[in-house]
C-alpha cells in the first residue's frame, strides 16, 4: 500500500475530516489531500507531522502494517492506550480464541 493510501486509510480509521488531521499537524488540508492522492512526495518532517498527528509509528506509515482493517487500527489505539493489566487479559483472550485456518 502507498504512503498516501495509508495516511487516508488511518484518517478515516479515527474518523478525522482533511481539515482536522491538517489542524493537528500544522499543513494544509489541500497539501494532505494531494499526498493521499499521490500528487505530492512528502518530505521526512511531513511524514513525521502526519505520524505524530495520526498518533502512528512512522514504520507503520510506511508500509509496516499491510493488511489491517481500520478496526484492527481502532483496536491498536485502544489497546494502547489501556493499563498493562487490561492489555495483558486481552492478549490471553485473544490467544484462547481459537485460529481460523485459510
Amino acid at each position: 500500500m502507498s504512503f498516501g493510501r495509508e495516511v487516508r486509510r488511518r484518517r478515516r480509521a479515527l474518523e478525522l475530516t482533511l481539515e482536522q488531521l491538517a489542524e493537528r499537524s500544522g499543513l494544509s488540508p489541500n497539501y494532505i489531500g494531494s499526498v493521499e492522492n499521490e500528487r505530492r512526495d512528502p518530505s521526512l518532517s511531513t511524514v513525521r507531522a502526519l505520524g505524530e498527528a495520526l498518533e502512528t509509528p512512522l514504520c507503520e506509515l510506511l508500509g509496516g502494517v499491510a493488511n489491517l482493517s481500520a478496526a484492527g487500527v481502532e483496536a491498536a489505539h485502544l489497546f494502547e492506550s489501556a493499563p498493562p493489566e487490561v492489555q495483558q487479559a486481552v492478549l490471553q483472550l485473544l490467544r484462547a480464541v481459537p485460529r481460523r485456518r485459510r
